[in-house]
């Protein structure tokens, strides 16, 4: 039997589970197209020392990053879209057609601007809810210093809550006008599935699992569409541990 893919995954505080929305766009895309793979959990601080050997870093942004697979041959990628590209290469059964999708771009950059909006709010949450002792550390220290140095507590208290999802509703809207634009849904492209729906599922159960009322804030009163979808998407969400 060939070696599986390896799937470098951040852990959750215990008992681990994937919670990270970059990672699950990677991890639907193994559950959907049913490959061989394993979950080697990785934690914040051992990251780049990890990656650093197999791959040079990422062209802007945080140097290593996860996702990151190892893949049977040996070959390491980084980052959930260039990971997309190549095992839609290699594994091409079943179909995400990621080269032709209409929506993909747009709705990377809509997910991509709403994250950044709302940050302040869920940043601070995810030391509070999500990650282990290993971890927090890191987190702290490298959010905190894209907050120009403030604790986490405070950028929550002073730059968080219902205001920042305010200011996404816009970004969020058009999201729905996509999802609601092919009525034979519930995917972006009706009844065909595409990655598309990964990335924007994704961003939806990540709002979900950080608990209370983090989902339902973002998407709003226009909900239908997006929780179509993502219940649509629950096949491919239910592997998280392993």
């Amino acid at each position: 039997m060939p070696p599986q893919i390896i799937l470098y995954d951040l852990p959750s505080r215990p008992p681990r589970r994937c919670w990270s929305l970059n990672p699950w766009k990677t991890r639907m895309l193994l559950n959907y197209k049913q490959l061989d793979y394993q979950t080697a959990w990785v934690e914040y601080p051992d990251v780049e020392a990890l990656i650093k050997p197999h791959l040079p870093p990422n062209a802007a942004g945080i140097s290593y990053t996860i996702p990151t697979v190892q893949l049977p041959s040996g070959e390491w990628v980084m980052d959930s879209r260039t990971i997309a590209k190549r095992l839609e290469q290699l594994y091409p059964e079943p179909p995400l057609n990621i080269a032709l999708d209409p929506y993909l771009a747009e709705i990377e950059d809509l997910a991509d601007r709403t994250a950044q909006i709302v940050s302040p709010d869920f940043i601070p949450k995810i030391a509070k809810r999500v990650l282990g002792e290993r971890s927090l550390g890191y987190w702290h220290r490298t959010r905190e210093e894209w907050f120009m140095g403030q604790k986490l507590d405070k950028v929550a208290a002073e730059k968080g809550g219902p205001q920042v999802y305010r200011e996404a509703a816009p970004l969020v809207a058009r999201v729905t006008e996509l999802l609601e634009r092919n009525r034979a849904g519930p995917y972006f492209q009706g009844r065909i599935i595409s990655y598309t729906d990964f990335i924007w599922a994704s961003f939806l159960h990540f709002f979900e699992k950080l608990g209370g009322d983090s989902l339902e804030v973002l998407i709003g009163p226009n909900k239908e569409s997006h929780l179509a979808l993502l219940e649509a998407c629950r096949p491919w969400l239910a592997r998280y541990d392993h």
